[in-house]
């Protein structure tokens, strides 16, 4: 039916792996559905991980999680597990140790809008934002129908967002001011190019001489995806479909829209909007891993934290998938030890009451998360700040925040 919607004459492709959003709990349609098709001898064909549930599967009592509901919650997560997905429960797919590698024109079937956005402009895969059980009917039948990006002529650049300039001064300020990085650029320049790209495939110019880092992509694409409607953005120099200068000038040639430059202006304008309450500087809890926290994350937290110790006022807390958080079980123990709570299985989309949020309306929360500085007020009706990694780390500490 899904075919005949979107287009009047299907084709399919074969899909390498699959991501499954629909393992959320919303209802009992959607636990009812996947336990049909588990009733119906339905296995996945192709290798297929699950984004996060709606709550630790461990944890879910000393989290606050009603019973009835994580029951419910639990039940769905297994009757996917029953279909032969992986108990991944992770919004970032493209962290786990054990996910295929995915070469570049490979089409894969992923919900989760961060990890589309991943796959497509990162890993150069080919996915369309599949909705909630879309994706599990994709991974079932090891097939999608070739529409949207998995298409070449789709892939196209519509708009250019030409950052160089700005870009270059920040660079050379950084230079200038003896900074090695600075990580919340990120989530603001992707926040940015979802609202400037207007729902059209863009091309983003001026990071072709940076070392952006896995971490500052993850940001970049969560952030991205919240704003942008588009399943792929173009970073020259770093999707593998932009590698090279002359199909970068063709890009650019070919461009259905006048290019839009990016300012120091837009950028500033998003940062304050991302740290909405940036006139309350006493903070009640450190937000960290949404997305989920990678390896690499958890090394230059447990580097951050070395030899501080935690405001016993403030909470920090972060979401980490369970398996990573197991093969890195020395570096999160040093975490913990400061006083970092991990959470597994869900996501800070779903983490909307208290205890982990704090239950005073007037409390404040920062994160170094884009995608969580843009939904957290909405979903949870507290105030939201928004820093760096080392900004959330000196805000454990001292129990406050100012914007530099």
């Amino acid at each position: 039916r899904y075919a005949k919607i979107v287009s009047c004459n299907p084709t399919y492709v074969d899909i390498e792996t699959a991501h499954i959003d629909g393992c959320t709990y919303i209802g009992p349609g959607g636990l009812e559905f996947a336990q049909k098709l588990v009733d119906a001898g339905g296995k996945v064909r192709v290798p297929t991980t699950l984004n996060s549930g709606s709550c630790d599967r461990k944890k879910w009592r000393e989290l606050g999680t009603p019973e009835e509901y994580a029951r419910a919650a639990m039940a769905l997560g297994d009757a996917y597990l029953e279909l032969g997905c992986k108990p991944s429960f992770t919004c970032a797919p493209y962290l786990l140790l054990e996910n295929p590698a995915l070469e570049r024109g490979k089409d894969v079937c992923w919900g989760e809008s961060n990890a589309v956005v991943y796959a497509n402009s990162v890993l150069g895969s080919r996915t369309e934002k599949y909705a909630d059980y879309l994706d599990i009917c994709a991974a079932l039948v090891g097939k999608t129908v070739a529409v949207g990006v998995h298409l070449e002529q789709n892939r196209r650049p519509e708009i250019v967002l030409d950052a160089a300039f700005v870009l270059k001064e920040i660079e050379q300020n950084m230079i200038l001011s003896n900074i090695d990085s600075i990580d919340s650029l990120f989530p603001v320049l992707g926040h940015l190019c979802g609202v400037l790209s207007d729902g059209l495939v863009p091309l983003l110019l001026g990071l072709e001489s940076w070392n952006v880092t896995k971490d500052q992509l993850k940001g970049f694409c969560a952030a991205f995806g919240t704003t942008g409607t588009s399943p792929l953005v173009h970073i020259a120099g770093i999707t593998p479909e932009a590698l090279d200068p002359e199909v970068i000038r063709d890009f650019i040639a070919t461009s259905q829209r006048p290019s839009q430059t990016v300012t120091m202006d837009d950028l500033r304008n998003t940062y304050n909007m991302l740290d909405s309450s940036n006139k309350n500087e006493e903070v009640d809890l450190v937000a960290l891993g949404n997305p989920h926290l990678s390896q690499s994350e958890c090394l230059i937290l447990a580097e951050m934290v070395r030899g501080l110790e935690k405001k016993d006022s403030v909470r920090i807390m972060a979401c980490m998938s369970r398996s990573l958080y197991t093969d890195n079980i020395g570096c999160v123990e040093n975490l913990e030890a400061f006083g970092v709570e991990f959470i597994h299985d869900t996501c800070w989309c779903m983490l909307l009451d208290p205890p982990v949020i704090p239950a005073s309306i007037n409390s404040t929360i920062i994160t170094n998360s884009g995608k969580y500085a843009h939904y957290g007020p909405g979903l949870t009706k507290r105030k939201y700040r928004f820093g760096s990694l080392q900004d959330c780390v000196n805000a454990s500490v001292t129990g406050r925040y100012q914007s530099n």
